[in-house]
């Protein structure tokens, strides 16, 4: 009877068990899931299978093999970014949306991935703290925005972690302390946005016993890493904290506990220390990269004691000394990287140095050194070499045609060195697996068989500055993986052939060429996403549509046409060009724009006024056209701009007040346009940062305002041929940056953008490869249209204006001017002995005013002084001669002066007779004064009198 009821049991327990099973699959938890995927955005269709009654057979989902419960939801893009199609289809697979709470239906989920998705708009939900038999959770690269939820400490059996690569806010949750079966944490690149995620020392680090990896590169975390909580970790392997801003590490630690460590990386940081003692106790080391991270000192000989080490990087540091002795008895070593440590001598030296070890290394880096040599006798020895960079070295000779024979080789970079000789397909012959190749920069000449077939197939070719063209290289068209390619001035003339646009190629530069042609109608189907062919002979019209192209530069070509809308541009230059009609309204829809750059074309109309939808927008240059109109006052809306150039158009009214709320201006182009009214006083209290402020050639009125000595940066002042009246003021001589060499301008410390192309970055610069800050600045009387690097640059030019009075003597203290002038006004008095501390003075010009007096000796001091004008003034007595004056020997420079002689005029002079002229002068200006006072005198007591006799008058 037992048996009988227990079997019944059984069977109505089955029973029951099965009616919520549809299919092998619970009723619960696949409603969970169809309610999941409702929430969610699928444009590549990654959850097209999520049908049927049977959710264990859809795609991501298992199930246990026994209970049949959802265990594991693996939704990660199957695409990965490794190169620009992957890229591209990984976007076009994202997931977006949010997760839904259904999903707690799922009680036995242990495993739990949606990485590298798109949920920029979504936040970690705080349930997620909820699944308790949650092991594994993968949220990497999805973009989550907001906090990380503190609840996330309550996955008590959690051995996964990864949330690398959001934009997370706040603080980092302690709790994650909690996790004490943690065996994976990765949180890098995940605070990289935030400037302070952490509120006090990371010590909960000591609570993670088991923890094997431990990844929290990229996040800002200054000193709070808490080193005796780090080295509590006894089973830690891996442990990186690349760019996570560290300034302090120990140079000792009583006992090293980290005896499983095999991977360590702590590089780019700026610790400034000497390389800790505690690292060399570590013997299991298999990898170890200390490369830009300050460290100084020497390399110790107790390197030498991580005999198994596989991977060593120490370049970019500040060692006094490079020792090589330790490093050459890593007999396991495989890859080395010692760029940029200022090692010398010829390369044959430093491979003697290494010893036997060098011929077993796979991947060496030596750039940016100042090795000499050749490479010849030696490179053809490495016969396990898959990577091999000496760029920027003083290398010479020719490159050796059997070095095809090095079958394992992958990237080659030989980039400004001085190299020389021709390269022929012999060269590569069994280079099958070369992807990446950087000769660029070197005296070069490729001459490949028009019929040649590479063996290889290249991701990376980087050829600037070598020969090779006349025609673009036809073996390109072979090359169906390549995504980087740079051509810049390599003699390239004619039409760039339809096949080469055809390539998957997502970064051009074939700029300063002599291409001709014109560009395809449409760029709709193309992958590129940088294109800069700036500097060739272009024609044709501007293309209709753009695609996927992000950064754009075709300066200085002969295209013609419109302005288009670049949906998804970061960068347009479009300068020196035939571009007309107006800037239309839709540039407001390119809400990434960064840079613009429409200058010397026939552009006309007016600045449409919609600028505040364009938040990003850094630069803008719409100088040499014939815009007209007010300029529109949401310019003031854009907070990050930084250069604003108009010079040269018909824009006219006042400086809209909005301007002043882009505190970040720099380099303030307004000249030769109509502009007038008064110089705003409110620069000097908003734009703290201006470094470059024009206003040449408008229509401006009033006195130079005295707030402007308040621009400690300013290092160009340029307000020329306006008509401003009154004294120069004395704060002038406030203006910090001219007082000394100080740069306050460094066009290379730009932000960039970093673009995936393949398993490389191209890092575009805002300023660096492609935009130029350039102005005109009058020297001598002549309009020069420099690109000099602005931090260079130091100049005030005030000429053409109605200014009087003496110039204060405040303005020669300003010792690092290298231009000055005050030409084409009512100036008076004499030129002071200070103007002998100017020396970085390159030209003075104080011609068409009322000086006098004698021209100082002090003059010929200058040494750097090479344009002086002191034409048409009063000045006496005889020219000085010596030094840096014997150079300046043209008559025209003291044209006007009645009262001077002696050379290099024609009018001679004994040393009685000049003493004669200058106290004559002297005499005519005493008399002149006189006048002057009496004239003021007799019109007070004429106007008293005056007055006076009208009350009495109205008295009587």
């Amino acid at each position: 009877m037992i048996k009988l009821f227990l079997v019944a049991l059984v069977s109505f327990l089955i029973t029951i068990n099965c009616s919520s099973i549809a299919n092998g699959c619970f009723e619960v938890e696949r409603d969970a899931l169809i309610t999941f995927k409702d929430g969610l955005h699928d444009p590549g269709n990654l959850l097209s299978s999520w049908n049927g009654p049977n959710c264990c057979n859809w795609t991501g989902v298992i199930c246990d093999n026994i209970t049949e419960h959802v265990v594991t939801l693996d939704l990660r893009n199957p695409y990965d970014c490794n190169d620009y199609v992957s890229c591209s289809n990984m976007d076009s697979h994202n997931l977006s949306g949010e997760i839904n709470p259904a999903l707690l239906s799922i009680r036995h989920l242990t495993h739990l991935d949606i990485s590298s998705h798109n949920f920029s708009n979504s936040y970690i939900p705080k349930f997620i703290g909820s699944f308790q038999n949650l092991v594994y959770l993968n949220l990497s690269f999805s973009l989550f925005q907001g906090a990380i939820p503190h609840e996330i400490g309550n996955l008590s059996q959690l051995q996964f972690l990864d949330l690398s690569g959001s934009s997370f806010t706040g603080l980092m949750p302690p709790e994650i302390g909690n996790l004490s079966d943690l065996r994976y944490l990765s949180l890098s690149y995940s605070y990289y946005y935030s400037s302070n995620p952490i509120c006090g020392r990371l010590s909960w680090f000591s609570h993670l016993s088991n923890l094997r990896y431990l990844d929290m590169s990229w996040n800002k975390l200054s000193n709070n890493i808490d080193w005796s909580a780090i080295n509590e970790l006894h089973l830690l392997e891996a442990l990186m904290l690349s760019r996570c801003d560290l300034s302090e590490i120990p140079i000792d630690l009583y006992h090293v506990n980290l005896t499983s460590l095999t991977k360590l990386d702590l590089s780019s940081n700026r610790f400034n220390v000497t390389l800790p003692n505690w690292m060399w106790n570590i013997t299991g080391l298999l990898y170890i990269d200390l490369s830009y991270s300050k460290f100084h000192g020497s390399i110790p000989d107790t390197l030498s004691n991580l005999v198994s080490l596989n991977y060593l990087s120490l370049g970019g540091n500040n060692f006094e000394h490079v020792f090589l002795k330790p490093v050459s008895k890593l007999l396991y070593l495989r890859s080395l990287d010692l760029s940029e440590l200022g090692i010398e001598g010829d390369v044959l030296n430093l491979i003697e140095r290494l010893g036997n070890m060098w011929y077993n290394l796979e991947v060496v880096y030596l750039n940016n050194n100042n090795l000499s040599g050749n490479i010849s006798n030696w490179i053809t020895q490495m016969r396990n070499l898959s990577r091999l960079g000496l760029g920027r070295n003083s290398l010479s000779g020719h490159i050796p045609s059997d070095i095809g024979s090095l079958t394992h080789l992958n990237e080659l970079d030989l980039s400004y060195n001085s190299l020389s000789g021709v390269i022929t397909e012999n060269h590569f012959v069994n280079l099958s697996k070369l992807k990446h190749l950087d000769l660029s920069h070197n005296l070069l000449t490729l001459k490949m068989n028009d019929k040649w077939v590479p063996p290889f197939q290249l991701k990376h070719l980087n050829l600037d500055s070598c020969k090779v063209g006349p025609m673009l290289p036809s073996w390109l068209r072979w090359q169906t993986q390549l995504l980087y390619v740079r051509l810049s001035n390599t003699s390239i003339t004619g039409v760039i052939s339809t096949w080469f646009w055809n390539l998957p190629l997502a970064y051009i530069d074939m700029s300063c060429n002599n291409i001709r042609g014109s560009l395809p109608r449409s760029f709709r189907l193309s992958k590129i996403r940088v294109l800069n062919l700036r500097s060739n002979n272009i024609n044709g019209l501007v293309p209709k549509e753009w695609g996927s192209i992000e950064a754009l530069d075709l300066s200085n070509n002969n295209i013609r046409g419109t302005f288009l809308e670049f949906p998804q541009a970061f960068f347009v230059a479009l300068s020196r060009n035939r571009i007309s009609g107006t800037i239309p309204q839709a540039i407001c829809n390119m809400s990434d724009l960064e840079v613009l750059q429409l200058s010397t074309n026939i552009i006309s109309g007016e600045i449409p006024d919609c600028w505040k939808n364009i938040s990003k927008l850094q630069y803008i240059d719409l100088s040499n056209n014939q815009i007209n109109g007010e300029l529109p006052s949401s310019i003031g809306s854009l907070q990050h701009l930084k250069t604003l150039q108009l010079y040269n158009n018909k824009l006219y009214g006042e400086i809209p007040s909005n301007l002043q709320w882009c505190k970040n201006l720099v380099f303030v182009s307004l000249g030769m346009n109509k502009l007038s009214g008064v110089i705003p006083t409110w620069i000097s209290k908003q734009l703290l940062n201006i470094v470059v402020f024009q206003l040449r050639s408008n229509n401006f009125t009033g006195f130079i305002p005295s707030e402007l000595g308040g621009l400690k940066k300013l290092q160009i002042l340029d307000l020329a041929h306006n008509s401003l009246v009154g004294s120069i003021p004395s704060s002038i001589g406030n203006l910090f940056s001219m007082k000394s060499s100080t740069q306050h301008y460094d066009s290379t410390n730009d932000t960039s953008t970093m673009i995936a192309v393949g398993d490389l970055y191209a890092y575009i610069s805002r300023i660096g490869d492609f935009y130029e800050d350039k102005l005109y600045i009058n020297i001598n009387g002549q309009q020069v249209y420099t690109s000099k690097p602005l931090e260079l640059i130091k100049t005030i030019d005030i000429s053409g204006n109605k200014l009087n009075g003496y110039i204060p003597e405040e303005l020669w203290l300003l010792k690092a001017v290298i231009n000055l002038n005050l030409s084409k006004n009512f100036l008076i008095g004499e030129i002071p002995e200070k103007i002998g501390g100017m020396r970085s003075l390159e030209s003075l010009d104080l011609s068409f005013n009322e000086f006098s007096g004698p021209i100082p000796e002090i003059l010929s001091t200058l040494s750097s002084l090479h344009n002086l004008n002191l034409s048409y003034n009063n000045f006496s007595g005889k020219i000085p001669a010596g030094r840096q004056l014997d150079t300046l020997n043209d008559s025209s420079i003291y044209v006007g002066n009645s009262y001077l002689c002696g050379p290099p005029i024609d009018k001679s002079c004994s040393e009685d007779q000049a003493s004669s002229e200058i106290n004559l002068v002297h005499e005519n200006n005493r008399m002149e004064m006189i006048w002057l006072y009496l004239a003021i005198v007799l019109g007070f007591i004429l106007g008293f009198w005056s007055i006076r006799g009208i009350l009495m008058f109205i008295n009587v």
